[in-house]
């Protein structure tokens, strides 16, 4: 009597598993499917959509509209990239012959430092594009920002444009310069500038200051001697003149116009939708 062998086909690749490598990594479920080319192709793709969206952020113009349009696009780009991505994977998964485990893990390594190594660039990246967002973390702005709102600063205004008194501005702090603050100014190189009851008199004439909540008029820096700004600096102060650490004090001083980082425009992110896009900047637009 002949002995018989059984013989078992290899059990194809789990779609759920090609899924969940895909959400992963793109294109490590197409390597664990069997499908390596397939996958390395996926994933050069996908790395290759951010310079272009990097290159889309560098030509928006720094207000709500374009930002707004360009999350929403940037979102859906990636989310169909990545569906697209896992269901390819899913769908070829029952068509492969599988990759040894330790195959598509080194693989999931490879391109986690390859995106570490990236993150490294962001500060170059980010001194690239044109604009930028700060988040409020301070009441002395109020009432034009509120704690905890996001505001829009445009990097390159100050390279075609001199600053301007009522310019809402945000700049490194004088003696920490990895600090950064948002004030407005309220004096220019050479002006002469005082304070009373928390109003600014710039060259002895009480400034037009519509947006200045200006609270207690006898708080502690509500009258100031008269003081000569220094060229090439500024004096800024915070909307909320009751709470607000600004040129007025001894530490902070006025700004050196090196220091500015930009002009602020609108309002990004509020808790307030109705805010949202609100312009918070100077007169000039």
């Amino acid at each position: 009597m002949s002995a018989v062998t059984l013989s078992h086909s290899p059990r194809p690749p789990s779609r759920i598993v090609a899924g969940l490598l895909s959400l992963l990594v793109p294109g490590v479920g197409h390597l664990y499917a069997g499908h390596g080319r397939r996958g390395i192709a996926l994933f050069t793709t996908f790395i290759v959509l951010h310079p272009i969206l990097i290159a889309g952020a560098c030509l928006l113009a720094p207000t709500f509209r374009a930002l707004s349009l360009f999350v929403v696009a940037v979102i859906a780009i990636l989310f169909l990239a990545y569906l697209f991505i896992v269901v390819d994977a899913v769908r070829l998964a029952r068509r492969g012959s599988g990759t040894r485990w330790y195959v598509w893990l080194a693989a999931i390594g490879a391109a986690w430092l390859f995106w570490y190594a990236v993150s490294l660039l962001n500060p170059a990246i980010k001194s690239m594009v044109p604009w930028q967002t700060f988040s409020v973390a301070s009441t002395s702005m109020q009432p034009t920002l509120r704690i905890g709102e996001w505001l829009i600063a445009d990097k390159t205004w100050f390279a075609k444009n001199a600053p301007a008194r009522g310019d809402l501005v945000v700049y490194r702090l004088p003696s920490d310069n990895t600090t950064i603050y948002v004030k407005r100014i309220v004096a220019l190189g050479g002006d002469r500038i005082a304070f009373r009851g928390n109003r600014a008199i710039v060259n002895g004439v009480a400034a037009a200051e519509p947006f200045a909540d200006p609270g207690d008029g006898k708080a502690f820096l509500a009258n100031t001697p008269e003081v000569t700004v220094p060229p090439d600096h500024l004096f800024v102060a915070g909307d909320n003149r009751s709470n607000s650490s600004d040129s007025r004090v001894r530490q902070h001083g006025t700004v050196p116009v090196k220091n500015l980082v930009g002009r602020a425009t609108e309002i990004f992110m509020t808790d307030d939708w109705e805010r949202a896009g609100l312009w918070v900047g100077s007169a000039a637009r």
